[in-house]
């Protein structure tokens, strides 16, 4: 509900942007493929108010997924290439979800 009127999705597409590498893990994919390669799972959701990121992994490699997971708050590369596609992501999640007056009325 902070988005500026004219860049409505903002918060949303900053959300889906945290998770495509960062200056010390710059493979757009490292963040996921360190957590499922070693049992684990992750997503966020973004909401009103906030944004809600979560993951579960075993305890023996909590460091390594702790570690990156904090690159995204430090330095987060936001690259041209994911930019362009993930503006294309967060528009066509818009899109299928208009239809449903659940997601509408939200």
């Amino acid at each position: 509900m902070s988005d500026p009127r004219d860049v409505q999705g903002l918060a949303h597409f900053a959300e889906h942007m945290l998770f495509l590498g960062t200056k010390k893990y710059p493979d757009d994919d490292d963040y996921n493929k360190y957590i499922t390669s070693n049992g684990g799972s992750a997503n966020a959701y973004t909401a009103e108010s906030n944004t809600t990121y979560y993951f579960d992994i075993s305890t023996d490699y909590i460091s390594g997924a702790l570690d990156r997971f904090s690159q995204f708050f430090v330095e987060p590369l936001f690259t041209e290439s994911a930019t362009d596609r993930e503006i294309n992501a967060v528009q066509s999640e818009y899109e299928r979800d208009l239809p449903l007056d659940v997601w509408r009325n939200y």
